[in-house]
């Protein structure tokens, strides 16, 4: 990623398709709360857990602050997406947690 206007770019794309793809499931109430608000996704399941993912430009990385797996920061990888060192995807990994 080449400067700041590009991450802010890819990760924005990153949020919003996150909030599309959680869009239906706001809509059959498995979640409280969706929203998409200045770079942060919140996100409240019917079960009470709050999600928060986030991008914060000075690292250049997606965080996710999770109740099941703390504070994660994901960076963009060359495949495109976004993952940590281990090799965990960050949309990948939302989706088994939001599935607990």
């Amino acid at each position: 990623m080449s400067d700041e206007t590009d991450f802010h770019r890819l990760a924005d794309a990153t949020l919003t398709a996150l909030l599309d793809q959680l869009e239906p499931r706001y809509e059959s109430g498995e979640l409280e709360e969706l929203e998409l608000q200045g770079g942060v996704l919140t996100i409240r399941t019917a079960a009470g857990r709050s999600f928060v993912v986030s991008k914060h430009a000075p690292s250049r990385q997606i965080w996710l602050a999770s109740p099941l797996s703390g504070g994660l920061h994901f960076s963009l990888h060359a495949s495109g997406s976004w993952m940590l060192a281990d090799g965990r995807e960050l949309v990948s990994h939302l989706m088994k947690e939001l599935a607990l």
